[in-house]
C-alpha cells in the first residue's frame, strides 16, 4: 500500500518544486527586460535536476525488485540501500542531492497547500485511472490538483480544437459541451482560449463539470476559476511547477493527459498540421497512441486539418453528433 510518504518521497525525487518554479516565473515576468536580467541566478545553477520519466521509471523496477517502496529513501540512508537498487555513483549522487531538499520541499508543499493545492503520485489510488491505463510507464510520476479528483472517475469527453475558431465552430462547442453536460458527462479541457474555454463556460452554464488539464500558472487558473472549485464543479490539475511559465513543449505534453483521461475526444477545429498546430499534434498523437476513440467534426465548414485527422483514422461525426449516439 502506498504511503504519504512514498508520496513525499516521489515530490522529492521527481517534481520541479525548489528547482523551477523562482526561474521559471521570473523569466515570465522579466521577459521584457535585458538578457542580464533573465540569466540563472547561482542558486538556480547549483539547483540539482529532479529525476526524469525515464530515469525514475528505471528506478522504479529497481525498487519493485528489491522489495522497496519509494518511502525506502526517507526512511534508509542511501548508502545501506544502494548496493540492492544497482545504484551507479553519478545515481547516488543525484540522488543524495534531491533527498537534501525534502525538509525544503514540506514547506513548500505546505505553502500549496494554503492555495488548495495538492500532489498526487503515480503509485495512489486516486491517480487518474484512466490516464495511468492509457499511458503506462509513460504516465507523469507526479500530479498537481485542485479540486475534486473522483470528477475523473464519471464519464468523460475532451472538446478540442483551436484557439480562433468561426461563430459556426463556436455554437458546435457549446452544442456539445451542453449536451455532453446534460447526460452527465465530465469535460476534459486544456484551458486555453477558444474551444477549451468555450466548452469548459458552456458545460459549467448548463450544470455540468470540468477537468482541467494546464500547462502553465496553475495558480492563476485557480484564483479565477475559484467558485467553480469550491462547489467541485471544476478540477484542475498540471503534471509542472503551479507557477511555470509556458512553454510550448509543456502545452503539447499536457494535450496527452486531455486525451488519455477521456473516455473519448471530439475534435471541433485543427490547423493542419504545417504550423504550430497543438490541436493537430495532439490529436495525431491520441490515434497513433490510441489513448481514447476520437471524432472529427465532418462537414462542409470544417478546416483542412480535420479532414487529415480523419485520413489518419479518426472518426467522422455530422453537425447533429448522430454517430455519436447523443
Amino acid at each position: 500500500m502506498t504511503t504519504s510518504k512514498d508520496n513525499h518521497a516521489l515530490v522529492v525525487l521527481c517534481s520541479t518544486i525548489g528547482y523551477q518554479s523562482k526561474a521559471t516565473k521570473d523569466k515570465k515576468e522579466k521577459s521584457d527586460k535585458s538578457d542580464k536580467n533573465n540569466k540563472e541566478t547561482a542558486d538556480d545553477k547549483k539547483a540539482v535536476k529532479p529525476l526524469t520519466l525515464a530515469a525514475y521509471n528505471k528506478l522504479e523496477t529497481r525498487l519493485q525488485s528489491a522489495g522497496f517502496s519509494p518511502s525506502i529513501f526517507l526512511t534508509e540512508k542511501l548508502t545501506d540501500i544502494s548496493e540492492r537498487l544497482s545504484l551507479t555513483q553519478p545515481e547516488i549522487e543525484q540522488i543524495e542531492k534531491l533527498l537534501l531538499r525534502a525538509d525544503k520541499l514540506g514547506e513548500e508543499l505546505e505553502r500549496l497547500a494554503e492555495k488548495k493545492i495538492y500532489t498526487v503520485s503515480r503509485t495512489q489510488n486516486n491517480y487518474p485511472a484512466k490516464l495511468k491505463k492509457a499511458m503506462g510507464k509513460q504516465a507523469p510520476v507526479i500530479f498537481f490538483f485542485c479540486g475534486e479528483m473522483s470528477l475523473l472517475e464519471a464519464e468523460t469527453v475532451a472538446i478540442i480544437g483551436s484557439r480562433e475558431v468561426t461563430e459556426q465552430e463556436d455554437e458546435y462547442t457549446k452544442k456539445h459541451a451542453r449536451i455532453s453536460a446534460q447526460n452527465g458527462r465530465i469535460i476534459v479541457s486544456g484551458g486555453a482560449r477558444g474551444v477549451d474555454t468555450i466548452a469548459k463556460e458552456a458545460a459549467l452554464h448548463a450544470g455540468g463539470k470540468v477537468v482541467t488539464y494546464v500547462s502553465d500558472d496553475m495558480v492563476k487558473y485557480i484564483t479565477k476559476n475559484a467558485e467553480h472549485i469550491l462547489y467541485d464543479k471544476l478540477l484542475v490539475l498540471s503534471a509542472f511547477h503551479p507557477e511555470a511559465a509556458f512553454q510550448g513543449y509543456n502545452a503539447l505534453e499536457r494535450n496527452k493527459y486531455i486525451y488519455a483521461s477521456s473516455d473519448y475526444a471530439v475534435v471541433v477545429s485543427s490547423g493542419d498540421g504545417t504550423g504550430k498546430s497543438g490541436s493537430y499534434k495532439g490529436a495525431a498523437d491520441c490515434l497513433k497512441n490510441n489513448y481514447c476513440p476520437l471524432y472529427i467534426k465532418d462537414d462542409e465548414q470544417a478546416p483542412e486539418g480535420n479532414k487529415k485527422l480523419i485520413e489518419l483514422g479518426g472518426n467522422p461525426v455530422n453537425e447533429a453528433h448522430e454517430r455519436l449516439g447523443l
